[in-house]
C-alpha cells in the first residue's frame, strides 16, 4: 500500500514540475514571485498576448502553484474596475525557489 501512495506522490511531483517548467508559465511564475498581478499587466510585461497568459494562468492553479482573487484596480485615469489578481501559493513560492537554485547552476556549470 506504500508503494502505491509513493508512486502516486511521485506522479504529482512530476505533474507539478511539467507543469511548472513551460517556458511562459515559468516566466509568469517568476514574475509573481515579487508581486500579485492581473493578466493585463502580465501581457504588458511579457508581451504575450492575454488569452495564452489566461491559458497558463489556469493550468498554474489547477497545479496549485498560484491562487486569484478579485480586487479593484484604480488610477487616476479611470473608475475602479473589478480585476482577477494571481498569487503565488506557498507551494508556488517554494517551488520557484527550488527552479531558480536549479537553473543558476546549471547556468554556472
Amino acid at each position: 500500500m506504500d508503494r502505491k501512495k509513493t508512486k502516486t506522490n511521485r506522479s504529482d511531483v512530476y505533474e507539478t514540475i511539467y507543469v511548472a517548467t513551460h517556458p511562459t508559465r515559468l516566466r509568469i511564475l517568476i514574475r509573481l514571485e515579487s508581486d500579485k498581478v492581473y493578466p493585463s499587466k502580465l501581457e504588458e510585461m511579457m508581451k504575450v498576448d492575454r488569452k495564452n497568459i489566461s491559458f497558463h494562468l489556469s493550468k498554474l492553479e489547477e497545479a496549485g502553484l498560484v491562487t486569484s482573487e478579485y480586487g479593484l484596480k484604480t488610477n487616476s485615469k479611470s473608475r475602479p474596475m473589478a480585476v482577477r489578481y494571481y498569487s503565488l501559493t506557498i507551494k508556488g513560492e517554494e517551488l520557484v525557489k527550488k527552479l531558480k537554485s536549479v537553473l543558476s547552476e546549471l547556468v554556472n556549470y
